[in-house]
């Protein structure tokens, strides 16, 4: 039987042999020719649909869209394939320039936030609410000071409960 083999055909389209088995589990692509020994057998023409996705999968087209295209390319003539090309296009363009405008704010978002941070830290012990004023931008909080025994509380409480421990081992 004369064809290609799935190695061969992503070799050639670009694609790993999982995304063309994807693909054609989903329909977006013609169920491979089998050889008597199982292997996946494409024609020219598979080979071309599977460059076409390909580009489609350059151009983060959904699946959905990739249907569309699909179907739009086996069913209609050029010139109104190109059109709803266009449309899918255009509606993936603007989805894009919307991320990138979150995005971006996300960047400047960060920016003032590492602004904050470069700057002196207050002393004391950190709280949340001085955490999220640091990171937030909120009005600065300042931290809690520990009473001046704090310490000598904890090395107590430590050292009893170390004490407890060594009684019931």
């Amino acid at each position: 039987m004369s064809g290609i083999r799935i190695a061969e055909a992503a070799k050639r389209s670009g694609l790993p042999t999982s995304t063309i088995r994807f693909y054609e589990a989903e329909g977006l692509l013609s169920p491979a020719v089998r050889e008597p020994n199982g292997y996946r057998v494409y024609r020219e023409a598979d080979l071309a649909r599977l460059t076409f996705l390909a580009g489609a999968k350059r151009l983060h087209l959904s699946l959905p869209e990739m249907r569309q295209l699909v179907g739009a390319r086996e069913s209609d003539l050029c010139m109104h394939v190109q059109g709803d090309m266009r449309a899918v296009v255009r509606h993936r363009l603007e989805e894009i320039e919307a991320q990138i405008a979150e995005l971006t704010g996300l960047a400047d978002e960060l920016r003032r936030t590492e602004h904050r941070l470069a700057g002196e830290a207050p002393t004391g012990t950190c709280s949340d609410a001085c955490a999220h004023a640091a990171l937030g931008g909120g009005s600065v909080v300042q931290p809690v000071e520990p009473p001046a025994d704090a310490a000598h509380q904890r090395d107590q409480r430590t050292g009893a409960a170390g004490h407890a421990r060594a009684r019931r081992t």
